[in-house]
């Protein structure tokens, strides 16, 4: 009998433990993140009766808001950067990147917290500010007209994103009942283009190229070379310009401004793999860039190290190169500021639900790509490829613009992509753009006019804040 009543203790012992470590391990070890689940319907629930915090522009218009319960969005063109909240699909773009201050579970203070769950009020959330100026951002959506692409600006002076246009864009508001059709579309309308968006550059990439010659003394604008027939052959690789230049012998810096194939492939090969790699890597390139929103690691090349037919196609932008909008555009923002290459940010300061300020963004710096020497000397041979090169069509009557188009390889059978970076003024350069056209061809034709008109208002816009 006693050994029985032994039994029977010890099994309810054991019992008792396995409940209360079942327990412990759900509501201690596991409660937390069931609670958070977005799946859970009480989370459902009281996300419902969340008066989320508003989304605003770099002027307070407002962007994004809830209105009777509904995240309703006002302006479809910043779709990718603010993103959207949905109960079933999640969040993206800065719905994501701040949902605990906008869905009231951050930077409210523990009383009113405590203060609102016992009174059975519903939480309310902080707003967010972006730098985004939504005029300059719906000219850019204009500039490019119905072609899918991208455009980003920056602001030189502090590295503040204006402009961050992916197209084709979508309607947050509605992402719910249209998520069957945008997942489906070919189109891929909820990929964010200009942070995501991986290309091969074209000859916007010999703005790198040429960085890298001059830094390590291999040429000088003013170094002589030389493109007689326009086409040359390395290691066996036949390698043609897409115009010829309109002379057989002239400078570096018309070598840049007449995008001369020929001449930046042999640069390439002189330069070798770990000169050019390591130019590359000071601008960014071959890492996800530090941002707020989602971006993709760009890549150089995976073959390492580069044989010499690999070299001359990656100098003159080709070979197996992918690089963002976003990318690009902070290696126009380099040349234009010295050589120093600032820290992109989209995100200029967020409010509690009181209207307390939470976080005040401050500019600050990835780093020197190059000697402010060498940023000069690229300041001038991009003004000189407006002036009188290949990306005369970014031209501004009254403004000095410094810029470089590319035309890069697309799908086997499809048009090749359209590029453009730059800035503007070449003398006190304010703001830089990157800008691509998928499929649009040469870069002359489409992505440098879009730029010029980005430019134009840019600077008005810039302008009228100082």
């Amino acid at each position: 009998m006693e050994q029985q009543i032994r039994r029977v203790g010890t099994a309810f012992l054991l019992g008792f433990a396995v409940l209360a470590f079942g327990t412990g391990y759900w509501q201690v070890w596991r409660g937390p993140a069931l609670a958070a689940a977005p799946g859970n319907p009480r989370v459902i629930e009281i996300e419902k009766r969340t008066q989320r915090g508003g989304i605003f522009d770099r002027n307070n218009e407002v962007l994004v808001e809830t209105v009777d319960g509904r995240r309703t969005a006002h302006k479809p063109a910043l779709a990718h950067a603010t993103g959207y909240y949905s109960y079933r699909y999640g969040a993206t773009g800065v719905e994501r990147a701040y949902d605990a201050l906008l869905g009231g579970r951050q930077g409210v203070p523990l009383a009113q917290t405590v203060a609102r769950a016992l009174a059975g009020a519903p939480r309310r959330g902080g707003d967010v500010q972006l730098t985004i100026d939504v005029k300059l951002q719906e000219v850019a959506d204009r500039a490019i007209g119905n072609a899918q692409g991208a455009v980003v600006v920056l602001d030189l002076e502090t590295g503040a994103l204006l402009v961050m246009l992916s197209k084709p864009y979508f309607d947050p508001t509605t992402v719910d009942d249209d998520w069957s059709r945008l997942s489906q579309d070919e189109g891929r309308p909820l990929y964010n283009r200009a942070s995501q968006g991986l290309y091969v550059p074209g000859s916007t990439f010999k703005a790198v190229t040429a960085a890298a010659a001059l830094e390590a003394g291999i040429m000088q604008p003013s170094t002589q070379v030389s493109d007689p027939t326009g086409e040359v052959t390395i290691a066996g690789f036949r390698i043609t310009d897409a115009a010829k230049p309109p002379q057989p012998a002239f400078d570096f810096a018309h070598a840049f401004a007449w995008s001369s194939n020929v001449v930046f492939a042999q640069v390439g090969v002189q330069l070798g793999d770990a000169r050019l790699r390591g130019q590359a890597a000071r601008f960014g390139i071959g890492k996800a860039l530090p941002f707020e929103l989602e971006t993709s690691p760009t890549s150089l090349s995976r073959t390492q190290p580069m044989p010499p037919v690999m070299l001359a196609s990656t100098a003159f932008g080709q070979g197996e190169m992918l690089i963002s909008p976003l990318q690009m555009a902070l290696v126009a923002a380099a040349i234009a500021r010295g050589g120093d290459v600032p820290k992109p940010y989209v995100v200029a300061e967020t409010r509690a639900s009181d209207g307390k300020v939470v976080y005040r963004a401050r500019p600050s710096s990835l780093g020197s790509a190059m000697l402010p020497a060498t940023a000069t000397a690229l300041r001038t041979m991009m003004a000189l490829a407006v002036e009188e090169g290949f990306s005369r069509n970014a031209a501004i009557p009254g403004v000095r613009v410094g810029g470089k188009t590319g035309t890069a390889q697309s799908l086997p059978g499809m048009p090749d992509h359209s590029w453009f970076i730059g800035f503007a003024p070449v003398e006190q350069p304010r703001v830089a753009v990157a800008v691509i056209v998928e499929y649009g061809g040469w870069g002359s034709l489409n992505a440098a006019p879009a730029a010029r008109q980005v430019l134009r208002e840019a600077l008005r816009s810039v302008g009228s804040r100082q």
